[in-house]
């Protein structure tokens, strides 16, 4: 029997409907401004917060005696409060990793209203899905694989209309039988990735091509009078190039990631410090790349594939060891892009190298040149992998000079 995964569709709503729709976004986005407006009231007076068992509770009484909130789904309602009461507690976290900040009050000229519902509350058929006292509606690019058990549907405002997304549990995609071994990868910002057999993946920088449009349009946001249509209509400008720049980087890194997963037997890489670089100066660049999201898509594609994935320990040199012989050498430069290892005279490439120390390492296979005897490099192995980790596999062979070139169609 086929594993079901977890699985996300998601389409753009249009047609007649909308208002609805737009309607119940924006009683929704009245209730979290409600309850959060006095959860800081009592706060300040008493220390405390209104919590989801107090808010669900008094939901009931709520949407009969409020006008502004009549016809408001009572799930809608029920969904908008356990959300705000996530936010309330994640803002308090001990763990600083896990702290989240204050929510917000939600505002109309955000035009990011959103609202869910329960999967079995909801009907989908060819183009069109139908939500409780809203009807009948179409949807365009919104395709469910058979069988799909849906579990939470959300409702969404962009900048480009509204959307819906579903979060469903269905059969994993199917996969064709990889044709190479597996292969170690070390990410970047000049680019995205570079695999062991010297493969490697561009960085697109969709974020730069459109620095000075984007530019162009903050000056001119920041002259128009804040309120006006003219303001408005700015800020719609900037969020659709952002949307679009977004959609692009989406595009090409599920077709690079699938092409991946397609062609290798698993994956090696480097458990990286994201949130610390996203410190330094590199962040621009690293932001623009999505380092984090190809390497989150081409995790779970992996899974869904059955293919073998290592953790390369964090802090486990890789760059600047010579994979033919482990010599462990002196740190290098950024600006240093090849070096020659002092103990066997090997010339590397500084990405290569790296990429294949970091698949050697994270199966136990280089040995770090220390006083004492001999030793593997530590390695995490992640508990749901499959396949033979500890096969010996070499890519000392001549390098590849395939690039995974993708374009948009």
């Amino acid at each position: 029997m086929t594993a079901l995964v977890m699985q996300a569709a998601k389409g753009r709503l249009y047609g007649g409907g909308l208002e609805a729709v737009a309607r119940i976004g924006g009683q929704c986005r009245a209730v979290w401004n409600l309850f959060l407006a006095e959860s800081v009231a009592r706060y300040q007076a008493e220390q405390k917060f209104v919590f989801y068992a107090e808010m669900s509770a008094r939901l009931p009484r709520l949407l009969k005696e409020d006008a502004r909130l009549a016809g408001l789904p009572h799930r809608c309602a029920q969904m908008t409060v356990q959300k705000l009461d996530r936010a309330l507690r994640d803002c308090f976290k001990s763990k600083d990793k896990n702290r989240r900040g204050f929510p917000k009050f939600k505002r109309y000229a955000d035009r990011s209203d959103a609202f869910s519902f329960v999967g079995r509350d909801i009907r989908v058929a060819d183009g069109r899905v139908r939500l409780p006292k809203v009807g009948w509606l179409r949807v365009r690019g919104l395709i469910l694989p058979e069988g799909a058990d849906l579990k939470q549907v959300a409702i969404t405002q962009e900048p480009r209309g509204w959307h819906v997304s579903i979060q469903l549990e269905a059969p994993a995609k199917t996969y064709p039988a990889p044709t190479l071994p597996e292969v170690g990868i070390d990410g970047g910002t000049t680019r995205l990735a570079v695999l062991a057999d010297a493969t490697h993946v561009p960085h697109r920088r969709f974020g730069r091509r459109i620095e000075d449009r984007i530019r162009r349009l903050n000056r001119e946001r920041d002259r128009r009078r804040k309120g006006s249509v003219n303001r408005r209509r700015t800020v719609a400008k900037l969020a659709r190039l952002h949307r679009a720049a977004a959609n692009r980087r989406k595009d090409a890194m599920h077709k690079t990631t699938r092409k991946l997963v397609d062609t290798y037997a698993g994956f090696a890489v480097e458990d990286l410090s994201l949130r610390g670089l996203m410190r330094t100066r590199m962040a621009g660049s690293l932001a623009d790349a999505g380092l984090g999201e190809f390497l989150r898509t081409l995790r779970y594609k992996a899974e869904w594939a059955g293919r073998s994935w290592h953790v390369h320990g964090r802090f486990v040199r890789s760059t600047g060891v010579c994979p033919d012989c482990g010599h462990v050498g002196a740190k290098l430069a950024l600006s240093v892009r090849s070096w020659a290892c002092v103990s066997c005279g090997a010339v590397h490439d500084r990405d290569v190298a790296a990429a294949k120390v970091i698949l050697a390492g994270a199966v136990g296979q280089v040995k770090a040149n220390l006083p004492e005897p001999e030793r593997k490099l530590e390695s995490e192995v992640l508990p749901w992998m499959t396949g033979s980790g500890s096969a010996q596999i070499s890519h000392r062979g001549p390098p590849s000079n395939v690039a995974f070139d993708v374009q948009r169609q």
